[in-house]
């Protein structure tokens, strides 16, 4: 096996085409962002993306995209932009992890939402968590049938509806504008929530702002960004970025107006997208890790994905696996309150140096 690492400008058309056709015929590769597209696209924003390119009788088997950070450090392309990881490869290919990071020439590989299924990586996995999808390859009414909880998310869908229309006005919904007015007020909204909750603000660094403008541009049957609409009246209620590979739509900012946050608009947002998904091509909708309420009622199932690090030196490897452990004992102890305020300066500082 050859493993070298290129800059993605360096792929050849072959190179390309054989990443295409490994995502787009492995179901559990059907995510937008193992489409070569979306490494692509943060390649021209940014000067440190790499791909680990693995050859045999010199024809591509593998792909890992991944940037490259201070010291040498593997990261996910995108960073925390980035809700799945994985080697983008011919079916049941082997490879020791270690050694594709030696040959990368890095000291390390982090992921944080990494394909459990993917077992090769299986030894340097810390923990596991659940990424929920909703499934709509039988249309949107058996969707619902099948749930336990269908008809009281539809009753409260139609009360919170009816409510808006009347008091604001007629919904309409857009599945996709190019509006670049719509992007900004979504980036302002989403903006605004993170000082709210005092998370670091994405859109501060120029280069996630030129992505999204990058990401727009890009329209294929493969790969494509999404900006859906929810208006009440003419008054923008909720806004979507999404991000679409084939039939697979992947949830990515989802903002609202604050002043109507007792409709629920975002909710409304997320029914209207799956009322109208087989009309416009879409079976799934991967909704992405987190601990949101809305997430668990809307759920079908869940995508398996893994946090942890390939990393070169066992001590490094030990130290940050104690780390790590020690970090969720505290979590789940009374030391977590008195810990959480040194615990989000930590997180800002790691976002701004991830993001920088």
């Amino acid at each position: 096996m050859d493993i070298c690492a290129l800059s993605p400008s360096q792929l050849t058309t072959d190179d390309l085409g054989a990443w295409s056709t490994f995502q787009r015929d492995n179901p559990l590769l059907a995510s937008p962002y193992f489409c070569p597209e979306f490494t692509l696209a943060v390649d021209a924003v940014r000067n440190d993306v790499e791909v680990a390119v693995m050859r045999e009788a010199d024809k591509p088997v593998g792909f890992l995209p991944y940037q490259r950070t201070m010291w040498n450090r593997g990261r996910p392309v995108g960073g925390r932009l980035s809700d799945f990881q994985a080697m983008i490869a011919m079916p049941g290919l082997q490879f020791d992890p270690l050694q594709l990071v030696q040959a990368c020439g890095l000291s390390s590989w982090s992921f944080d939402h990494l394909l459990t299924s993917q077992e090769s990586f299986a030894p340097f996995v810390w923990r596991e968590a659940d990424s929920p999808y909703i499934d709509l390859t039988d249309g949107f009414d058996v969707y619902m049938a099948r749930r336990h909880n269908g008809r009281s998310l539809l009753s409260e869908y139609g009360q919170r509806r009816r409510k808006l229309t009347r008091e604001v006005g007629p919904l309409r919904f857009e599945a996709h504008v190019s509006d670049p007015a719509i992007l900004a007020k979504c980036i302002e909204w989403k903006a605004q929530q993170y000082r709210r909750t005092k998370l670091p603000n994405l859109f501060a660094f120029r280069w996630v702002l030129e992505l999204f403008d990058k990401l727009l541009t890009v329209r294929s049957d493969a790969f494509s960004a999404m900006v859906s609409v929810l208006y009440a009246g003419d008054r923008i209620a909720s806004i979507n970025i999404s991000l679409r590979s084939r039939n697979v739509l992947h949830a990515w900012f989802p903002s609202y107006d604050v002043e109507l946050a007792h409709y629920s608009p975002g909710t409304l947002l997320w029914f209207e997208t799956m009322q109208a998904a087989n009309s416009i091509g879409i079976q799934r909708i991967d909704l992405g890790k987190g601990p949101e309420k809305f997430k668990r009622r809307f759920q079908s199932g869940a995508t398996s994905v893994a946090e942890g690090t390939v990393d070169l030196q066992p001590a490094t490897a030990l130290l940050r696996r104690a780390w790590h452990k020690t970090r969720d004992l505290i979590r789940s102890s009374p030391l977590s309150v008195p810990a959480r305020a040194p615990a989000q300066l930590i997180y800002r500082c790691r976002s701004w140096l991830e993001y920088h």
